[in-house]
């Protein structure tokens, strides 16, 4: 029997959801690994937080399958915590997101500090190829303001859960420029796209919260995840599959390209000049 769509999950989110994991389940105290030195038997479940189908745990009929089997809506967990997971009552949606985050923040705080990039130095370049090979939304944007001091954006946007993924690739903006300095001597329009779509994703989130400051202030880092989803999209949708990074490398270019966009003002407001 063939599988439904939402069960079809693609390689590139399986590889950044094991990636994420830290190789072990996402329940809180769970001392499960999935894979052993030396061992290949997988222990893990890839576990729906809304229902895959109609009549299984949380499944949201107003949700589609591209959600359904999207990694925001997925979570790694042992065979035991997955079905202690099946009372919805306990562990609901909102409970399971969050279960989710905490964990996978584990693994951001792991790999800050080890100079990702430098490792892999070509990942830049392949990440803004990808994210500006076109405009994927037609959303109008706006030249993006003169930067303010991050220190001053971070704390007028109210952002707390990005606070230290701003402050330690903020350092990388020169590099990054250099980069766009090339792209602009070949003639490529690719900075421009980078900017527009990112710039784009936000004026959509930002209109989620119609355009309230005080309620973007309120979920600027729920924003800012749904900005770095949306370029994970583009990357998972791409059609050149020959690229083969590391997906740390990949996550931490979307982080250097997103904080550049940051400190750009083309992702949250520019602070009131006084």
């Amino acid at each position: 029997m063939a599988k439904g769509k939402a069960r079809v999950i693609t390689e590139l989110t399986i590889k950044k959801l094991y990636s994420m994991s830290g190789n072990h389940c996402a329940f809180p105290d769970c001392t499960q690994t999935f894979f052993n030195v030396g061992n290949k038997t997988n222990v893990s479940n890839i576990c729906h937080i809304e229902a895959a189908e109609q009549g299984g745990q949380r499944y949201n009929p107003n949700s589609d399958d591209e959600y359904r089997r999207s990694f925001d809506n997925l979570i790694l967990l042992c065979p035991n915590h997955h079905k202690v997971t099946d009372d919805v009552q306990k562990y609901t949606v909102t409970v399971l997101k969050d279960m989710k985050k905490q964990h996978e923040a584990k693994f951001l705080q792991s790999v800050i500090g080890q100079d990702v990039i430098t490792k892999n130095p070509s990942a830049l370049n392949i990440i803004i190829s990808e994210l500006g090979s076109r405009i994927f939304d037609s959303q109008s944007t706006t030249e993006p303001m003169s930067a303010p001091d991050p220190e001053n954006k971070i704390q007028y946007n109210n952002v707390v859960r990005f606070r230290p993924i701003i402050e330690e690739y903020k350092v990388y903006q020169g590099r990054l420029n250099k980069i766009y300095e090339e792209i602009e001597k070949q003639g490529s329009t690719r900075k421009e796209f980078v900017l527009h779509n990112i710039k784009s994703a936000y004026l959509i989130e930002k209109g989620k919260y119609n355009n309230d400051i005080e309620q973007i202030k309120a979920n600027a880092d729920n924003i800012i995840e749904s900005v770095q989803t949306k370029l994970w999209q583009i990357i998972e949708n791409s059609s050149n599959k020959s690229f083969d990074l590391p997906i740390e490398a990949i996550e931490i270019s979307l982080y250097v390209i997103l904080v550049d966009a940051f400190m750009r003002c083309s992702i949250l407001e520019e602070p009131p000049q006084i």
